[in-house]
């Protein structure tokens, strides 16, 4: 039986500016990579292992960005991972970061901030992944 589809949105004034994420929970990676798809005009590898996606559909624009950008998280039932979590949510952290605490869009940091930041996102996540389940296996945390 599947479940209908999940959309939320989570907010944050950790810059001193609210700031949202939309997150969409589908029933299959092959419905999540449809959407990230049609959202970021590029097409997905379909042997890629892809656990999740983040994309900055509107607001999020050279020279400046505008107040409300669209960041969606998109997530599937079969990867509800804290690495998974952690790792889109860094992703979403970098732009939001980046427009609200970096002064100036010509900021050396740009480069760093808006490219690949992949290896941040697999680093948050398999670090915060690995200390949640330290905490579940020495009695600190209960499921």
């Amino acid at each position: 039986m599947t479940r209908p589809f999940i959309r939320f949105r989570v907010a944050t004034r950790t810059t001193g500016i609210r700031r949202q994420v939309f997150v969409h929970v589908y029933d299959n990676r092959e419905q999540m990579h449809e959407a990230h798809e049609i959202a970021r005009g590029k097409p997905y590898d379909p042997t890629d292992d892809v656990g999740g996606g983040l994309a900055v559909q509107q607001g999020f624009r050279w020279p400046r960005p505008e107040v409300t950008p669209i960041i969606v998280m998109r997530l599937w039932d079969g990867q509800l991972t804290t690495r998974t979590i952690a790792h889109e949510a860094t992703h979403a952290a970098a732009y939001l970061y980046f427009m609200d605490a970096v002064p100036g869009w010509n900021s050396r940091a740009r480069a760093a901030l808006l490219g690949d930041h992949e290896p941040l996102a697999y680093l948050v996540g398999d670090i915060t992944a690995e200390v949640v389940k330290q905490l579940y296996a020495h009695g600190c945390l209960e499921s």
